[in-house]
């Protein structure tokens, strides 16, 4: 019995050992590791591919949320306040909407993402007139709304905007 359990314990602390020796062999291999490694996302990084530009789909489905919550907007003011827009919140909204319709065509140079980003160029430029209200309704602004919902209704996506 006592010769099985000294057998036991000799093979259990050589197996230590063997892990003991195993970890140092490790802890020196480590820190040779970074450097080898250190070259390698500078690598990568120079050879990494441009994000990917959002899909026409994706930029029509991100412009009509945008158009939405600006309407909805717009609808919350025109109740508070008896119909009129204050020129201030008119400017606001509409900065918020030309930012919104940015972001949606980031990045793509697509049809749809240039029509889009005619749109914003529109609403920014009624933000800042002295009148925004009257600055948002000019014949290019229809214009450009209409070529951007003809663009996504030619990749398959209803827009309104």
């Amino acid at each position: 019995m006592r010769i099985a359990t000294a057998v036991l314990a000799g093979v259990s602390m050589m197996g230590l050992a063997a892990c003991g020796d195993d970890k140092a062999a490790t802890t020196t291999a480590e820190p040779a590791k970074p450097a080898a490694t250190s070259a390698l996302p500078e690598a990568e990084a120079a050879t990494a591919p441009a994000a990917a530009a959002p899909a026409d789909k994706v930029i029509c489905e991100d412009a009509n949320k945008a158009s939405e919550s600006f309407k909805k907007a717009l609808l919350t003011i025109m109740k508070a306040t008896g119909g009129d827009v204050p020129k201030k919140d008119a400017a606001l909204m509409l900065s918020s909407f030309a930012a919104d319709l940015e972001k949606a065509a980031e990045g793509s140079d697509t049809a749809v993402a240039t029509a889009l980003k005619t749109n914003a160029a529109e609403a920014a430029k009624a933000a800042k007139a002295d009148d925004p209200v009257n600055a948002a309704d000019t014949p290019e602004a229809a214009k450009a709304a209409k070529e951007f919902n003809a663009a996504c209704k030619a990749v398959g996506v209803k827009t309104n905007l």
